[in-house]
């Protein structure tokens, strides 16, 4: 990372503490979180989802992609999806999605440019 994405970074990370003053700063992601959902078949990198919990708490959901640029999700959740187009009640074992991941705060690092 060079000066000029660091103060990038740092700029953009401000203005969403700004508008969210007192709010999740942030997502920890395990490198083994990130290495089971790279290690998927046919997976060339990872999508990050937004999305809030049932209490409205922020929520980051990580999913790996295909060189198509399609979700790797199970065969039996797209099919679901595209003859009922609602929502997928269960994804087999076979897809990896990462919902699992520790806020900022408390999962934070010392005050650096990103975060203070």
């Amino acid at each position: 990372m060079n000066n000029d994405n660091l103060q990038q970074a740092s700029n953009w990370t401000r203005n969403y503490r700004t508008q969210n003053p007192g709010g999740i700063k942030g997502h920890c992601i395990p490198a083994a979180t990130l290495n089971d959902l790279l290690s998927q078949p046919n997976c060339v990198g990872v999508r990050a989802y937004y999305g809030l919990d049932d209490d409205g708490a922020p929520k980051l959901v990580l999913v790996g992609y295909d060189a198509n640029d399609n979700d790797i999700l199970s065969e039996t959740a797209v099919a679901a999806r595209r003859e009922t187009d609602e929502e997928a009640e269960s994804l087999s074992s076979s897809a990896q999605i990462a919902t699992a991941l520790p806020p900022c705060p408390p999962c934070c690092s010392i005050d650096n440019p990103l975060n203070s």
